[in-house]
């Protein structure tokens, strides 16, 4: 991933097409706790699926240790 800005010391704060054609904008929002425990409780059951029946019933208290 790389990062760019502009100098704020000095310039016109003039960014040229040819080099903004380059560049894309990312905004990410924060997700809730909820929704980060639902994710990873999705992932961490499909990989126990393989494990022991007690293994598998571990897995909420994983998710909600990390």
């Amino acid at each position: 991933m790389f990062v760019t800005c502009m100098n704020p010391k000095a310039g016109s704060f003039f960014v040229d097409v040819r080099l903004t054609r380059h560049l894309t904008t990312v905004c990410l929002s924060i997700p809730e706790k909820e929704i980060l425990a639902t994710i990873y409780s999705q992932i961490l059951a499909g990989h126990l699926r393989e494990f022991d029946e007690n293994i598998q019933k571990m897995c909420p208290k994983i998710i909600a240790a990390t």
